[in-house]
């Protein structure tokens, strides 16, 4: 049996329209996508520099809610810098960015004067945990009450509050918080008075 040789010139628009078409109706295609670019370096957040006296915002008291139904405010963790994050199941750029999170949170967790807040836009933290489960996250994550403006312009959407509870960090889209030059950046924060 003799087997025809593959012509690519007539494969390959057939194999990128099928890639294409996945790339559009599948989420996890398109955060496997950009999260295979963060690896490589694209996507690096732009680290402001850490001035003890600054102009800055403060952040919103919102109510924060964990599976069990427990209510913190956002000001209770004044003295703490505060890593926020919005996002959801169904967002690609936030399901890239997740596992760059998760690790920042690995490396910072024992820190005592860093806190993690990680907000599920769509309050479905039953799903959201099941999610966390699957890809094996441990970052903390909660519904909120009164968030909405803190990220108008969509999500992913990562504020950093210092410990006066002002938002030092703003960043919309998607970004690679896994770098040691974003961890310096929240144990100088911590460092502060």
């Amino acid at each position: 049996m003799r087997f025809k040789k593959i012509q690519w010139n007539k494969l390959l628009p057939g194999l990128l329209l099928v890639f294409l078409v996945a790339y559009i109706l599948s989420p996890q295609l398109k955060g496997w996508m950009i999260a295979g670019l963060m690896k490589v370096g694209f996507f690096k957040p732009d680290v402001p520099e850490v001035r003890a006296n600054g102009q800055y915002k403060p952040a919103p008291n919102i109510q924060l809610q964990d599976i069990d139904h427990n209510v913190i405010y956002l000001e209770n963790e004044k003295g703490k810098v505060v890593f926020i994050n919005f996002w959801a199941t169904w967002c690609p750029p936030c399901l890239a960015e997740l596992p760059s999170i998760n690790a920042l949170y690995e490396k910072e967790k024992n820190n005592p004067n860093i806190a993690f807040v990680t907000i599920d836009i769509d309050s479905d933290l039953p799903k959201t945990t099941k999610f966390m489960q699957l890809k094996d996250y441990h970052f903390p994550v909660y519904s909120a009450v009164g968030a909405g403006q803190l990220y108008n312009d969509g999500i992913p959407t990562t504020l950093v509050v210092n410990k006066r509870g002002e938002i030092v960090f703003s960043h919309f889209n998607r970004a690679n918080y896994n770098s040691d030059q974003f961890a310096a950046f929240l144990e100088k924060l911590a460092q502060q008075p």
